[in-house]
């Protein structure tokens, strides 16, 4: 399967570009409004709170004035009554503006602890609306770090690597699949894997020799794969310890490989080049792996960080700075849809199956624009790159396609 622009030209993309789109809109408005509503919050937050202070700093003045002015006229009196007096008021007068200063301490801490929990309930929100557009919308992957581990059950995470410095990390729903619901074999990938990794123990010398083993029976426990390093764990039963690790590197056409028997002690335990003739097998079993588990990076399950340029999006309050990004990325291909599409009030897609059967898929400007609502003239700008012209007229003009079956692209299944 294969997407194509409106005019039938090769789309530069192997995923639903416009659901990802729609998705992004939904989200990103939303992320774009709280993220409005909360610096909004802080400012009037702010704002009383430094009346606050300046009334308290003009009181202060006030009753430096006054008591200053008490004392004065109380030295010029020799009456012990009218000094006592003075000295009461004073006193009094302290405490009214200590009772102020700690009013306005408390209505102010009071007030910054509401305001955080609303910002706190909105930042909370904004994640989940990113992590509702990450985990169904696609961008293009740069890379892709995969790994795995069996405690009961498979526990696998991947990081991706994406367009403009974005890197994102999630849990992945192997459980819910149901190859990967059990002890996966090595035959499961690849078949007749012999290897001279075996290790054979001289009985009269401290020394061992290399022996062939068939490790299609081998269970994986586990792994860590990218597009040029690999780790492949193996046991014998998943129930017992690692027999054999081999760790792999993959320089252009070049591929350097180590294979290690962590249940083994001394010299045979640590890290030994496997056997020229072995890395072809060793390539084959990585390559099947990677490729039985690419479909999982299609339904990530669970968003656990998300970071630009290295900075944590929601530790930092970069949620702005990330739809930037994403709508950097898009707004040269949303020029390119629009310009390729045969309706101006839309942007459309074909979608080739094997077969060569095309159809169509779209989504209606109008109905992005849609998410715009509510949003300020400055929260507005963020999309402005995208391109969209104001909602056009209502049409009723049938669309027809002599090559196409017209459907709205979320009707569309992969």
């Amino acid at each position: 399967m294969r997407y194509l622009y409106g005019d039938s030209a090769p789309f530069p993309h192997s995923f639903n570009f416009l659901a990802t789109l729609e998705r992004f809109m939904a989200a990103a408005t939303k992320v774009v409004k709280l993220e409005s509503e909360a610096r909004s919050l802080e400012s009037v937050a702010a704002g009383s709170a430094a009346v606050r202070v300046k009334a308290l700093d003009e009181l202060e003045v006030f009753h430096d004035a006054v008591i200053g002015a008490i004392q004065d006229r109380a030295k010029r009196v020799a009456q012990r009554q009218t000094a006592e007096y003075a000295m009461q008021v004073v006193e009094h007068a302290a405490r009214l503006v200590e009772d102020a200063r700690r009013s306005a301490m408390a209505t102010n801490d009071r007030e910054q602890a509401q305001v955080r929990a609303e910002i706190d309930r909105r930042r909370s929100e904004i994640r989940l609306a990113l992590e509702s557009f990450l985990t169904t919308g696609r961008l293009p992957i740069l890379d892709a770090t995969i790994k795995s581990h069996w405690d009961a059950h498979y526990l696998m995470t991947c990081v991706l690597t994406n367009p403009d410095g974005i890197v994102s990390s999630y849990d992945l729903p192997a459980n819910k699949v149901e190859k990967w619901q059990q002890p996966r074999k090595v035959s499961d990938f690849a078949q007749s894997v012999n290897l001279m990794v075996g290790v054979r123990k001289s009985l009269f010398r401290r020394t061992s020799q290399p022996e062939l083993v068939q490790v299609d029976e081998h269970v994986v426990s586990g792994f860590d794969l990218t597009d040029s390093t690999a780790e492949i764990r193996l046991r014998r039963r998943i129930h017992e310890r690692d027999a054999l690790v081999f760790t792999m590197r993959r320089d252009g056409t070049e591929l350097a490989a180590e294979v290690s028997h962590p249940s083994e002690e001394g010299p045979e335990a640590l890290p030994a080049p496997v056997d020229a003739g072995d890395k072809m097998h060793l390539a084959r079993l990585w390559q099947n792996l990677r490729t039985s588990i690419e479909p999982l990076l299609d339904k990530p399950e669970r968003l656990l960080t998300l970071k630009l340029e290295g900075e944590d999006v929601f530790d930092n309050d970069l949620s702005i700075m990330f739809v930037e990004r994403v709508v950097r990325f898009l707004g040269p291909m949303v020029a390119e849809i629009s310009r390729r599409s045969p309706n101006p009030h839309e942007l459309s897609l074909k979608v080739e199956n094997d077969a060569g059967r095309r159809e169509e898929i779209y989504v209606k400007k109008e109905d992005l624009m849609a998410n715009l609502g509510g949003l300020g003239e400055r929260e507005l700008s963020i999309f402005a790159p995208l391109g969209f012209s104001p909602a056009p007229e209502s049409t009723t003009a049938a669309r027809t396609s002599d090559a196409s079956e017209v459907i709205h692209f979320d009707e569309w299944e992969k």
